[in-house]
């Protein structure tokens, strides 16, 4: 499938060696198999490497916490002290974190509860030791794509090859961890996703704390920035050849960085949080740094989640919200800023999307509102479901879009302007193996997609009922797809106060684009909804 969807989407400009760019914008983060995720493996599997991180309680450790306690909280802290010399006592060999924290609960549940974020990150980091092999080496955790259970991961990951090699015989990745609290474990798996593959991948140190060492020329803070600005301790203790890299890196100098980047064929960015990302692409004026343009122009950028939603110009919006909360808050674009790397010029992302019930989530940053600090209107939502990836093929000649992995992808737009007592947007599902034409800031499914469409399937036509909680569960995608594969033109459903309807017009068109559980394709599908 993957091969056929790649060959189309090349052939269509025949622009193979000359496209400017291809995006492939992953909707979470991958389902891989690894020697600390067994449960994404097939039952055979047996991979020897990093299982879990190890803690221990120990005079040492105890003391490191008393001396560089992260606040002026002094009752946190002499009730951490306290309760450590406690699981000190209980046990003296080094535990798994659930372990480690299960024996906190069981002397002092409420006193782990009221740690702050800081706190809690702080003492964890602090009791964190290496995991060691026989020869006293640091055990990385190993990643054996061959056993995954989720075809699709594979699928997505040929893809990122097939586009890495279509730039360059040798291409060379470079894989940013920024997304993560701690980038630094999240580096073992990064680098080593493609591995199998036999695409060269390197970690790119590009940390928060890098971002400011190396722009004030402060390599040797880099420690204490670690602390400051990403909530990390000890990781030099953990990671050491990561972090030593970071400080390498640091040393060479700005102009050395831009130079690593420009000559890579692409950059890859984790999952975990946008935000945190945000803060190796802009300093905190918002202003970009010098190594962002040359990240932005890489032949391949691969994001996944946070990592896929930072490339639409427009980030800020879709952080700690539900679809209830925006639909109450009626607030639409109140929070929207310029901040994202604006590789993704189309509109704005919104990852992990039918899975989440993100639907009205991202529609309520549909509306003709300027974004803080620019002159754009967002105008398109996109929202890529956990496991699918949203691919944008870019050329001299056009840009076109295809959807490869295990879902698909809404499209919404708003139509008209916002009523009184309703909202209207036209809904499109793009499941796998959908081919999307680009015409004049325009989405549509291609003709040849259609063309190739399954054979119409006969299923009893929906009930005569309201649904009831939509916003649940994967309803509404359910919903959709049940009335595109029945041919339906309408649908009422409903979330506490608010009423959905879902209505077929003139322009609406339904197509079995695959055999799959959400394979039915829907374009323009009129979405209303009115609070009761």
């Amino acid at each position: 499938m993957v091969v056929t969807l790649f060959s189309a989407a090349f052939s269509i400009n025949s622009v193979a060696q000359e496209q400017s760019q291809t995006l492939i914008l992953v909707g979470s983060e991958l389902t891989t198999c690894t020697s600390a995720k067994l449960n994404n493996c097939q039952k055979e599997a047996a991979i020897d490497g990093k299982s879990h991180n190890l803690y221990t309680v120990n005079d040492s450790q105890i003391k490191n916490i008393t001396q560089h306690w992260p606040n002026n909280n002094i009752e946190a802290k002499t009730a951490v002290l306290k309760t450590l010399k406690a699981i000190q006592s209980k046990s003296s060999n080094s535990v798994s974190k659930t372990d480690l924290l299960w024996l906190w609960r069981d002397i002092n549940n409420q006193q782990l509860e009221s740690l702050t974020q800081q706190e809690y990150n702080f003492v964890l980091d602090m009791l964190e030791v290496p995991l060691l092999n026989k020869n006293g080496e640091r055990l990385k955790e190993q990643v054996n794509t061959d056993f995954n259970i989720e075809v699709a991961t594979n699928n997505i990951l040929q893809f990122v090859s097939g586009s890495l090699k279509v730039n360059n015989a040798k291409p060379t990745m470079l894989a940013i961890t920024a997304s993560s609290r701690d980038p630094y474990e999240s580096a073992d798996v990064a680098q080593s996703l493609l591995a199998q593959s036999n695409i060269s991948t390197q970690w790119l140190a590009l940390t928060p704390a890098l971002a400011k060492a190396i722009t004030s020329n402060s390599c040797d803070e880099l420690p204490a920035l670690r602390n400051t600005l990403m909530n990390v301790y000890n990781r030099e203790a953990i990671y050491p050849e990561y972090t030593k890299a970071e400080y390498a890196l640091c040393k060479s100098g700005t102009n050395a960085l831009v130079s690593l980047i420009k000559n890579s064929t692409g950059v890859m960015f984790n999952s975990g949080n946008a935000a945190l990302t945000h803060k190796v692409l802009f300093d905190q004026n918002n202003n970009p740094y010098p190594w962002t343009q040359a990240l932005q122009t890489r032949p391949v950028i691969v994001g996944k989640g946070a990592g896929a939603a930072i490339q639409s110009k427009v980030t800020g919006m879709l952080t700690n919200t539900t679809s209830l909360e925006a639909l109450r808050k009626s607030e639409n674009n109140a929070n929207a800023n310029a901040g994202g790397l604006a590789s993704f010029n189309f509109g704005v992302l919104d990852t992990q999307f039918s899975e989440q019930n993100r639907t009205f989530r991202l529609a309520a940053t549909l509306n003709k509102n300027e974004v803080k600090n620019t002159k754009t209107e967002i105008q398109h939502g996109f929202g890529i479901d956990e496991n699918t990836a949203l691919v944008v093929i870019k050329s001299p000649e056009g840009s076109l879009m295809t959807v490869i992995g295990k879902s698909g992808v809404v499209h919404l737009t708003e139509q008209g302007k916002p009523l009184a007592d309703s909202n209207n947007y036209r809904y499109s599902y793009w499941p796998a193996s959908s081919v999307i034409d680009i015409t004049n800031n325009t989405f549509t499914l291609s003709e040849r997609t259609i063309e190739q469409a399954l054979p119409a399937i006969k299923i009893p036509p929906l009930p005569v009922q309201r649904f009831s909680s939509i916003l649940t569960n994967s309803k509404l995608r359910s919903l959709t797809q049940a009335m595109c594969l029945s041919q339906e033109q309408s649908a009422v459903a409903q979330q506490d106060e608010f009423i959905i309807s879902l209505t077929a017009t003139s322009d609406t068109q339904y197509h079995r684009v695959n055999a799959k559980e959400f394979g039915c394709a829907l374009s323009n599908l009129e979405l209303v909804i009115k609070s009761i």
